[in-house]
Formats: C-alpha cells, sequence, structure tokens
C-alpha cells in the first residue's frame, strides 16, 4: 500500500494530496467512533444466539447535560483536561445544587449553617451528576451536530409552556388530584428515560431476554418504575386506535444491535413536549464487558421542527447478589389526601382560641 502510494505521489501529486486528506478525515472520525463506542468487540450470545444484553444497567446521575452548552459550538468531545476540571468544580460545589456542568457559581455557605446542612442533604437526594458520561462526549444530544434540541413547532411551544406552567414548584393551587404534578400521582416514567437529568436518570433497569421477546424493569426512585415488554418475534404493531403509556414497542437485531420501533404513545405521556404523535427508534449497542451504548431518535413534526438523537452509555451493575428493588410511589395513594386537605386547611383563616 505505501509502495503504491509512492509511485501515485511521483504521478499524481494533486490526487495524492486528497487522498491522504480523505484517509486523514476518516482517520478522525474513526477515531471518535471509538472514543463513543469502544473498538470492536464480540458480545456474548444467548443459547438461541442472539446479542445478550441481559443483567442490570444504569446511567448513574451523569453531569453531562442532554443539551450541550454554547462554549463548545459544534464540539462533541472533551479533552482528558476539560473533563478533569468539570468534576473537580462539581467535587467543589457539591452541597449547593452542582447541576449540570459546575455549579451554580454561588460559593459554598459556610459550614455547619442550616443552608449548608439543607442543601448537601438536598444534593445527596436529588440526584446532581458527579461524572461526565464515559465517552466524553459535550452533550447527550448526538444531531443534530449542535447538540441541542432543534427549534419548536409553534404548537409544541405552546405545549411545553402549558406543561411548564403545571409543573411549577410550589404548584399551583390544586382543585383534585389531576392538578397536581405528576410526580405526587405516582404516574412513574415515561419513554424515553430523562436523562441528563435528576427526575429519573440515576435509576437503574433489568433487561431479560427470551427468543421472543426483550423484557425490561424500570426503577425509578419515589416516582415509581415500569414494565416494558419488547416483541421481537416479527409481530406487527398495535392498532393506531390502541394507546399505550409507554407506546407500543417491537423490535428486531441489525447485526449485534437491539432496533425498537416504538409508536402509539398516549396524549398525556411526553417527552420535552412531545405529543402522541411521537415515533421512538431506539438502540442498544452492547459494545464491551459492562457498556451498554443506548442511542434513542425523537420523531414528532408536531412538536419538533426536525428529528434529534440523543446516546448516553449505560454501565452493568455488579450482580452478586443478583438483586434490583421494585419501585413502589404512595404519594398517590395515601399522601394525595394529607395534601390536598392541607392545602384547603392551610386557606381558611386561623381561629381565635377561647
Amino acid at each position: 500500500m505505501a509502495r503504491r502510494l509512492r509511485r501515485l505521489a511521483a504521478r499524481h501529486p494533486v490526487t495524492t494530496l486528497l487522498v491522504w486528506s480523505a484517509l486523514s478525515l476518516l482517520a478522525v472520525q474513526q477515531s471518535h467512533r471509538l472514543t463513543a463506542l469502544g473498538p470492536a468487540w464480540n458480545p456474548p450470545r444467548t443459547p438461541w444466539g442472539d446479542p445478550d444484553l441481559q443483567g442490570i444497567w444504569g446511567a448513574g446521575y451523569v453531569l453531562t447535560p442532554l443539551e450541550r452548552p454554547a462554549k463548545y459550538g459544534d464540539r462533541a468531545f472533551l479533552t482528558d483536561e476539560e473533563i478533569a476540571a468539570i468534576e473537580r468544580t462539581t467535587a467543589a460545589t457539591f452541597g449547593i445544587g452542582g447541576g449540570a456542568y459546575g455549579g451554580t457559581g454561588r460559593g459554598r455557605p459556610e459550614r455547619g449553617t442550616v443552608d449548608d446542612v439543607e442543601s448537601a442533604y438536598n444534593d445527596v437526594f436529588s440526584g446532581f451528576g458527579r461524572s461526565v458520561v464515559r465517552t466524553k462526549r459535550t452533550s447527550l444530544i448526538v444531531d443534530p451536530p449542535d447538540g441541542r434540541i432543534p427549534p419548536r413547532t409553534t404548537s409544541g411551544q405552546k405545549r411545553l409552556d402549558a406543561l411548564k406552567a403545571t409543573s411549577t414548584f410550589p404548584p399551583p393551587r390544586a382543585e383534585g388530584p389531576e392538578d397536581r404534578m405528576a410526580g405526587e400521582r405516582c404516574f412513574g416514567l415515561t419513554l424515553p428515560i430523562r436523562y441528563g437529568s435528576s427526575d429519573s436518570s440515576g435509576g437503574y433497569s433489568r433487561i431479560v431476554q427470551t427468543p421472543g421477546s426483550v423484557s425490561i424493569y424500570y426503577e425509578k426512585g419515589y416516582g415509581g418504575g415500569a414494565y416494558r415488554v419488547i416483541s421481537v418475534d416479527g409481530r406487527p404493531h398495535l392498532p393506531s386506535a390502541i394507546r399505550q403509556w409507554l407506546g407500543d414497542s417491537r423490535g428486531h437485531w441489525e447485526g449485534d444491535t437491539l432496533v425498537v420501533d416504538v409508536t402509539n404513545f398516549t396524549s398525556q405521556t411526553n417527552y420535552h413536549g412531545s405529543s402522541e404523535n411521537l415515533h421512538l427508534i431506539e438502540r442498544f449497542t452492547r459494545v464491551d464487558s459492562d457498556t451498554m451504548i443506548y442511542r434513542a431518535s425523537i420523531d414528532d413534526l408536531t412538536t419538533f421542527t426536525k428529528p434529534w438523537t440523543f446516546e448516553v452509555p449505560l454501565t452493568k451493575a455488579p450482580e452478586k447478589q443478583n438483586q434490583i428493588f421494585e419501585s413502589a410511589c404512595h404519594e398517590g395513594n395515601y399522601g394525595m389526601i394529607g395534601i390536598l386537605a392541607g392545602a384547603r386547611a392551610g386557606e381558611q383563616k386561623p381561629r381565635r382560641r377561647r
């Protein structure tokens, strides 16, 4: 190969320059691909020959945001020095609502004060990120190239604004349970998982496979989990009139990747404002013994002006005890009565003692 390129360079120097440029670009792209996915790896197989995705998997409370911070422009990957600086800053701001990429900048409260204790307690249980994703990306969104959610349609923006109005804290006055936030009503999670937020990204999932299906249980802390069965036996989607909270999932294998086509969502579930017209394409690819790359493509042209895709590396959890516990949400069963009763009582004028 090298001898042929030398002969080509002697006869056609311009052509050779173009070839070398193309090869250099390919090498850079290949380097980025390996950074994101790791080198080629043959996954273990199930007894019936499918790639084995089984086990307990989780992203952890990742520090990498869903959308790319503007300062990175179109740059998809961080350097090791940047990662070290980001994680060092986050560790220093723990206890003041660290958040994505470096905290709020308010400074640490005085040690031992009420603010210090309350802030640290809230950070432990609110799931702020601690480390950048293993793929070193600047954002979870990998398409479009700017790493940001595409502009919304007019109707999509109105729907998002309405959702934000009912999701403020403290929430607006509630006449009944339907007026309270979804987290208080034990709705559980929706698809796709809201990675890059404290809402549910820190939970674990168990994957179990059979020859005709892939089953996933999602754990989601206090908000309740969810069970999901993905058919991989070639059956068609449900009729469009039948709508489900987690949609209707149909999977197939493309090489070592499980590709899942999800349709038939309800109007009550949303992902950043998406509607029942959401069409979700998921890809699960195991790239080494303890890493699986999860990609999800969001397609809902009634909400977003074009489709977009995000990627999250999932890490295999130790399975010595082979346990994952079901999330049981009781706020909607018991707490809601107290929440509403307390709100009504608080509206009454205090009575004078006799």
